[in-house]
């Protein structure tokens, strides 16, 4: 017995990587996906991008800690720029402003044309017009799984309102007739 929950904990910990790694993307991408909307040139906060994530997406309620945590890798890893308390998208780096040289961009491997939509896009810009696309995708999903469970409720409540004209029918026919009803 003790063997088992022993491999059934280890079973738990493999997955909880794999989940962490599949939930940091999918942060990653909404995370894209706002900065890319709100376009805001100084960068934005991390309460826009909750905000306007919040909108979008149904969030775990520790989702701000979890952001900041994911803003902070990203920045970490030289995907997003902290500029001040906001964060925005790495872009070439201005001429007189301090930073890394960027390599030029003959140096970036090239998609082959099948999967490459946009001639000259380098693989990195590639990846983050997957995630912007992911995220958009994931969105849909969502707007769509909320109508279906909204046209299930408007089903519901006419099956019911049916049902109590049926019932007021009855009544009223039974009432038309002399009959006397009891409504309990």
């Amino acid at each position: 017995m003790g063997n088992r929950a022993a491999l059934a904990a280890g079973a738990t910990n493999e997955r909880l990587p794999r989940q962490a790694e599949k939930q940091g993307r999918r942060y990653n991408a909404m995370i894209y996906d706002a900065l890319s909307t709100l376009k805001d040139p100084n960068g934005s906060s991390t309460s826009a991008i909750v905000c306007f994530i919040e909108k979008r997406h149904e969030v775990p309620p520790n989702f701000r800690r979890l952001l900041t945590a994911r803003l902070r890798r990203l920045v970490a890893q030289e995907k997003l720029e902290k500029v001040q308390n906001c964060y925005r998208l790495r872009r070439e780096v201005l001429s007189g402003t301090k930073g890394p040289i960027p390599k030029p961009k003959e140096n970036w491997p090239r998609l082959s044309s099948p999967f490459n939509s946009h001639l000259g896009e380098t693989l990195e810009e590639a990846a983050v017009a997957a995630a912007y696309k992911v995220a958009e995708a994931e969105n849909k999903s969502f707007v769509a799984a909320e109508a279906v469970k909204e046209a299930e409720r408007v089903s519901k409540m006419a099956e019911d309102t049916e049902a109590f004209l049926q019932l007021a029918k009855e009544v009223y026919e039974r009432c038309s007739r002399g009959e006397v009803v009891m409504v309990a």
